[in-house]
Order: structure tokens, then C-alpha cells, then sequence
């Protein structure tokens, strides 16, 4: 009904606005959690595909 103006609140438009940033926030404060996963994947020195050589 606040889309027709018949009730106070925040319009079917405005909530689709504030959840965009919304969804963005938690992606973000994930993201810290996921590098340190992959840093301690990477830190057990599993080792990259092909080998590598060390140099002479």
C-alpha cells in the first residue's frame, strides 16, 4: 500500500534500492574470510600444476 501512497513506509522501489547496497556490504565483510582460507590452503605448499623447478 506505501507504493500507492496510502500508507507511510518505504516504497516497493526504495527496498529493491537499500538491498542492492545491502548485498554488497556482506559480500564484502566475507571476502576477508574467504583470503584467509585460501592463504591457508596455499601455506600447506601444495604445489602448482606442471611442477616447477627451482632455479639453478
Amino acid at each position: 500500500m506505501a507504493d500507492l501512497g496510502l500508507l507511510p513506509g518505504t516504497t516497493s522501489a526504495e527496498q529493491s534500492a537499500l538491498a542492492a547496497p545491502s548485498r554488497r556490504i556482506a559480500e564484502l565483510e566475507t571476502e576477508p574470510a574467504i583470503h584467509r582460507r585460501a592463504a591457508e590452503l596455499l601455506g600447506k605448499g601444495v604445489p602448482p600444476e606442471g611442477g616447477s623447478r627451482p632455479s639453478p
